[in-house]
C-alpha cells in the first residue's frame, strides 16, 4: 500500500479510536449511582405494554417515542439500572459520529475529526449518556436532522429527504425543544442567497408540511403538556447566559470553585472559527457548506432563544440544550481547525501541531475537570434512592409508613424497594387543606413511625400545607439531606396531656400547657413531646428550643434542636399575648438500654446561653424537667 492509500486509511482509524474512547466515557461508572426522580420515571413509563406507554406519556410532560424506544430496548436487554443506562450509552456513541457528519458538511473532513474528539469526551454528552432520559436522543436528532438538511439542501435526493421527514417526525415525538432545529434550518435557508433558494424554501416547507401531518395526532397533548410546564423564577439574563456557555463549554459538573473565566475558553475558540471561516479564509474545503459559520450558529441561537423566550429557563432545564450541543461543538472544531491553518501558514507543520496541541489543551483542560467531578465528587451525584430505600428497608418496622411527597418518587423508589409500606400522599398541587386530612389522617392512624422523603416540595406545595399538617399532628424528629431529597422522621404516638405547670422561661416565655407520649417506650421510636407557649412581651433574640432525653451521668443519649413550630415562627416573630401550640419529637437510638431517662426542655440563643427557668416564681435552673419516660427492651 502507498504512501496515499495509508493516508486515507488513517482518519478512519483515528474515528474509530475516538468512537471506542467516547464509549469507554460513556459506560465508565454507568451504574454507579443510583437512578433518581426523572430516570424513575423513565423506568415506570417504559414498562410497557406499547397502549399503556401512550397513555402514561400523555400525563408526563414529553412526548412518548424515548419510553416506547426505551421499552423495546429493555424488551431486549433487560431492565436493570446498567442496561437502562446502556441505551443513552449507546446513542451518546452515536451522537459523536452524527456531530462529526454534521461538521464535515459545515466545516470539512478535518474540522470534523477534531469534532469528534471533543463530542467524545465532552462533559455535557457524557452526563447525559449516563443517564435514564431522552436528552442525548434529543441531541441526536438534532444533529442527524441538520446532516439531511445540509444533503439535502446541496442535493435534493429523496433519500436525503426522507431522512429528512424521519429525523424531524422523531425529533418532534422525543422532546419538545426539538422545534427550535426546523427553525434554525429556516432562518439558514433565509441567509443562503444562491441560486434557487425559493425553490428550495418552497420544497422544504412542504416537508415540514409532511413532518407536521405526522404529528399532528400528538398534537392536543402537546398543546396540554406545554401548558403545564411550570414557570421558574426568572433568572437575569446575563446570569443564564453565562450558564449556558458554561453547560456548553465544559459541562454541568464543572466545580464551582473553577473560575468562570474558563467559559472564555470555548467562546474564544468560537470566535476564533467564526473570523477564520467568515473572513480570514471564507472558501470552504471540500464538502463543506459555504455558510457553514452562520448555519451553525442558526442551530446553537435557536434552541437558546426558545428556551429564554418560553421563560423556561433554569438551572435544571440547562439539559434542553443538548440540542445545541452538536452544532456549538462544530463550531468549537471549526476554530481549532483556523488556529491549526494560522500557525500553519506563518510556521510551517511543526508550528501547526504545537498550536493545535495547545489550543486543543485549553478546551479541554476545563473538560477534564468536570469530568472528573461527574465520576467522583458527591456534589454532582444523582439523589441516592438506592441508598435510602436499603437504609430504610432495614430499619423500618411494622407500623411505620413511608410518604413520597413528589409523585414521581414513588417510581424511582420502588423500583430499588418495591414492598415499600407506602403512605398515599395528596395528590393536587398544592393540595387543599380538606384533601390533606381525607388522605393523611386515616393513612396514619394506628401507624407508629412515619418517614417522609420531600423532594421539589417548594414547587408543588409553596405554602408548606402537608408540612404544616405534619407538624401540628406528629412530632418531627430527625431531619437530614440526601442530595437534593430531605428525609424526616416523625413520631405518632398519643399524647397525655397536662396542665400548665407553673413554668416560665425568661421573663417573656410561660408554659400554658404540656403533653408527652405515653410510656414505656422501646429502642427506636419517637418520643412525641407538645407545648403550649404563652408569650408575655415581645422577644428580641431568635431563641432555639432543645428537647434532651438523659443519661445517668446527666447527657443527652437523644435530643432535638430548632426553632419553633418547625422552623416557621421564630420567637422573634412572636407577639404579647399569643398562645403557640408546639410539637417536638426525639428519636431515641436503637442501641438504647432499658431503664428510666428524664426529659427536659429549654430555650438557648445564637450565644448558647440559656434562658433561665423559674417553677412558681422561683429561680429552677437552665431547663425543665417535664417527666420520666421508661425504656422496655425490643421483644
Amino acid at each position: 500500500m502507498g504512501r496515499a492509500g495509508r493516508a486515507e486509511r488513517w482518519p478512519g482509524w483515528i474515528g474509530l479510536a475516538v468512537l471506542l474512547l467516547g464509549m469507554g466515557l460513556r459506560f465508565y461508572r454507568l451504574e454507579a449511582q443510583s437512578l433518581w426522580y426523572d430516570e424513575g420515571t423513565s423506568a415506570r413509563l417504559s414498562e410497557g405494554p406499547l397502549r399503556r406507554i401512550l397513555e402514561s406519556a400523555a400525563q408526563d410532560i414529553h412526548p412518548p417515542l424515548y419510553y416506547v424506544l426505551l421499552y423495546g430496548w429493555g424488551t431486549l436487554v433487560g431492565r436493570s439500572v446498567f442496561a437502562l443506562r446502556a441505551f443513552s450509552a449507546l446513542t451518546g456513541v452515536l451522537l459523536i459520529a452524527a456531530v462529526g457528519n454534521l461538521t464535515a458538511r459545515l466545516f470539512g473532513r478535518r474540522a470534523a475529526g477534531l469534532a469528534m474528539l471533543l463530542t467524545a469526551v465532552h462533559p455535557l454528552a457524557i452526563y447525559y449518556a449516563q443517564e435514564t432520559r431522552m436528552y442525548t436522543l434529543l441531541g441526536l436528532w438534532a444533529a442527524w436532522h441538520s446532516v439531511f438538511w445540509l444533503a439535502w439542501q446541496r442535493r435534493p435526493r429523496p433519500g436525503r429527504a426522507l431522512g429528512l421527514l424521519l429525523t424531524g417526525v422523531a425529533g418532534w415525538y422525543t422532546h419538545y425543544v426539538f422545534p427550535a432545529i426546523p427553525v434554525a434550518h429556516f432562518l439558514g435557508m433565509l441567509i443562503d442567497a444562491g441560486r434557487g433558494r425559493l425553490r428550495r424554501l418552497i420544497r422544504w416547507l412542504g416537508l415540514q408540511a409532511w413532518i407536521g401531518l405526522a404529528v399532528l395526532p400528538w398534537a392536543p397533548v402537546a398543546m396540554t403538556q406545554l401548558r403545564q410546564w411550570p414557570s421558574p423564577p426568572q433568572v437575569p439574563l446575563p446570569e443564564a447566559l453565562e450558564a449556558i456557555l458554561r453547560a456548553l463549554g465544559a459541562g454541568i459538573t464543572l466545580p464551582p470553585e473553577v473560575p468562570s473565566v474558563v467559559i472564555v475558553l470555548p467562546l474564544i475558540g468560537i470566535i476564533t472559527g467564526i473570523i477564520g471561516k467568515s473572513i480570514a479564509f471564507p472558501k470552504a474545503p471540500r464538502g463543506a457548506n459555504p455558510l457553514g459559520v452562520w448555519m451553525a450558529l442558526t442551530m446553537v441561537l435557536s434552541p437558546i432563544g426558545l428556551v429564554l423566550g418560553r421563560g423556561a429557563y433554569r438551572e435544571a432545564n440547562l439539559k434542553f440544550f443538548m440540542a445545541a450541543l452538536p452544532a456549538f461543538v462544530a463550531l468549537g472544531a471549526a476554530g481549532l481547525e483556523t488556529i491549526r491553518w494560522l500557525f500553519r501558514k506563518h510556521g510551517g507543520i511543526g508550528a501547526e501541531r504545537i498550536g493545535l496541541v495547545f489550543a486543543l489543551g485549553l478546551m479541554l483542560g476545563p473538560m477534564g475537570l468536570s469530568l472528573q467531578a461527574l465520576y467522583f465528587d458527591p456534589r454532582f451525584a444523582r439523589d441516592d434512592y438506592r441508598g435510602l430505600a436499603r437504609t430504610l428497608a432495614a430499619i423500618l418496622r411494622p407500623g411505620d409508613g413511608v410518604l413520597l411527597y413528589a409523585p414521581g418518587q414513588v417510581d424511582v423508589f420502588t423500583y430499588y424497594w418495591p414492598e415499600a409500606p407506602l403512605i398515599p400522599a395528596p395528590l393536587r398541587r398544592p393540595p387543599p387543606p380538606e384533601e390533606i386530612e381525607g388522605t393523611l389522617a386515616p393513612a396514619l392512624r394506628g401507624r407508629d413511625r412515619l418517614f417522609v422523603l420531600w423532594y421539589g416540595e417548594r414547587e408543588a406545595d409553596p405554602e408548606g400545607r402537608v408540612e404544616r399538617w405534619l407538624d401540628t399532628h406528629a412530632f418531627r424528629a430527625e431531619e437530614r439531606w440526601v442530595g437534593g431529597i430531605r428525609l424526616a422522621v416523625y413520631g405518632l404516638g398519643k399524647l397525655e396531656e397536662h396542665p400548665a405547670p407553673g413554668v416560665r422561661f425568661g421573663e417573656a416565655i410561660e408554659v400554658d400547657g404540656w403533653g408527652m407520649t405515653a410510656s414505656p417506650l422501646r429502642p427506636g421510636d419517637v418520643l412525641g413531646v407538645a407545648v403550649r407557649w404563652r408569650v408575655l412581651a415581645s422577644i428580641p433574640t431568635p431563641y432555639k428550643v432543645f428537647v434532651h432525653v438523659r443519661g445517668p451521668d446527666g447527657r443527652p443519649v437523644a435530643q432535638t434542636d430548632r426553632e419553633p413550630l418547625g422552623w416557621r415562627r421564630p420567637t422573634t416573630t412572636w407577639r404579647p399575648g399569643e398562645i403557640l401550640e408546639d410539637r417536638y419529637g426525639v428519636w431515641l437510638p436503637t442501641e438504647l438500654m432499658p431503664g428510666r431517662y428524664p426529659v427536659v426542655i429549654g430555650f438557648y440563643g445564637p450565644d448558647g446561653r440559656r434562658l433561665p427557668v423559674f417553677r412558681d416564681g422561683q429561680p429552677a435552673g437552665e431547663a425543665w424537667e417535664i417527666g420520666i419516660i421508661e425504656i422496655r427492651p425490643v421483644p
